[in-house]
């Protein structure tokens, strides 16, 4: 019995079936696909960046999915997540020192001046290593227009 979609055919006494698949309207490329998901970390598994009519809401979901990342996976994620929400770079406070400090006091105010420096060369390291990382959840088309 022949099924909708294959075909019998004879070849020199040899039953053949062949089955001819038609391609589905509105899919994506697959090869698309699987260059955007070699690269993606395991949290941001089908989040992406595109162009398409719904690109304003998957920038908010894929918004939240990043501050997760960030906070789960940097060290002092807390800061990227901040810079995330507020869609800018945090600014630091330097600690200040009393003109009257001792001498314990000035050992701590150097302790917390370099925490702050250190603080601040991470958040510009993971902001740099979150780039790489947004860029491959981009799609091909995003990617073409930011570059």
């Amino acid at each position: 019995m022949v099924e909708p979609g294959e075909t019998k055919v004879k070849v020199e006494g040899i039953e053949e079936k062949k089955v001819f698949k038609f391609k589905k309207k509105n899919k994506r490329n697959n090869n698309l696909l699987k260059h955007v998901d070699q690269d993606v970390p395991e949290l941001l598994k089908g989040v992406e960046f595109s162009m398409g009519r719904n690109g304003p809401d998957l920038y908010l979901k894929a918004l939240e999915k990043l501050q997760l990342y960030a906070s789960t996976t940097y060290k002092n994620g807390a800061d990227v997540r901040k810079c995330l929400k507020q869609e800018k770079l945090i600014n630091f406070m330097a600690p200040e020192l009393d003109e009257n400090a001792t001498g314990t006091q000035k050992e701590m105010w150097k302790i917390r001046a370099n925490n702050t420096i250190k603080r601040e060369e991470l958040l510009e390291a993971n902001i740099e290593a979150l780039y790489e990382v947004v860029m491959s959840i981009c799609e091909p088309v995003m990617k073409d227009q930011i570059c």
